[in-house]
């Protein structure tokens, strides 16, 4: 069965592959957006040297790191399971002889991994070429900053089968995940860093599934994290993917029991 999985994670990367043009509209988009918030950020260090702990190349490559990540973690637009229960063939995908969740979960993993390599490495070095801000060299930040970053895409693909699967109750459901899309962002850190967040504010966003999407791999990169609060870290990622994964399957489990096809 493991193999099973595997090979859809493989299909999917590979149908990935046919959208050349469209992920290259996309990268542009992304090193566009990280332009104009880097120059944002120059202006602001411009009346203070150091923000919440970050230095002005602290901050530069936090913001390339999101603008990297975004679309590993939390894919826009991504509404393929929302149409399949629109137009019926959902059906077809919980007939399977496999696991429902876990086949989404292996088709937006190969999808991951393709916009790893082809979204996010060509994101953060173009930054680093128009900037000039480097990247850590320590092996142990980026050995931890993989972990942490397979635990927050873990959590990114449950929050996206979460509220695709809203349209089992709602017959046109685009508006609330966009919605729960938005409200994802501006959690993450792509608007305002999280660091840059009032006291108050960090303790309440540190505890949402949001801060483990983005922010908490960037700052594990950035040496942010300290060698004694990393495990905390990291378990409290895990800790999202166990509650999101829970949730989803009694979702699911609700959904399927109410599900009609017309016609059969």
């Amino acid at each position: 069965m493991l193999r099973f999985y595997v090979e859809v994670a493989r299909t999917a990367f590979r149908r990935q592959l046919i959208y050349r043009w469209a992920n290259l509209a996309g990268l542009l988009t992304n090193i566009f957006f990280g332009i104009i918030f880097s120059y944002v950020i120059i202006a602001l260090f411009h009346a203070k040297p150091v923000v919440a702990g970050y230095s002005l190349g602290d901050t530069l490559r936090y913001t390339w790191l999101v603008q990297s990540l975004v679309m590993i973690v939390l894919t826009f637009g991504w509404y393929d399971l929302m149409l399949t229960i629109r137009t019926g063939a959902v059906i077809s995908d919980l007939s399977k002889p496999c696991d429902f969740y876990w086949y989404w979960f292996s088709r937006e993993s190969g999808r991951n991994i393709y916009y790893l390599f082809y979204r996010g490495v060509p994101t953060y070095l173009a930054g680093m070429l128009l900037f000039g801000f480097g990247a850590p060299g320590d092996w142990r930040y980026w050995l931890a900053f993989l972990l942490s970053l397979m635990l927050g895409a873990s959590v990114g693909i449950a929050y996206r089968v979460l509220y695709n699967a809203v349209a089992f109750w709602f017959l046109e459901a685009r508006p609330i995940g966009t919605l729960f899309v938005v409200i994802a962002l501006f959690f993450t850190g792509s608007y305002v860093p999280i660091p840059f967040f009032p006291h108050w504010a960090l303790v309440i966003i540190q505890w949402l599934p949001f801060n483990a999407l983005i922010n908490v791999p960037a700052e594990i990169l950035l040496g942010k994290v300290s060698e004694n609060a990393l495990l905390f870290e990291l378990g409290r990622q895990l800790l999202w993917v166990i509650i999101m994964t829970l949730v989803i399957r009694i979702v699911i489990g609700l959904a399927a029991r109410r599900l009609v096809v017309q016609g059969g």
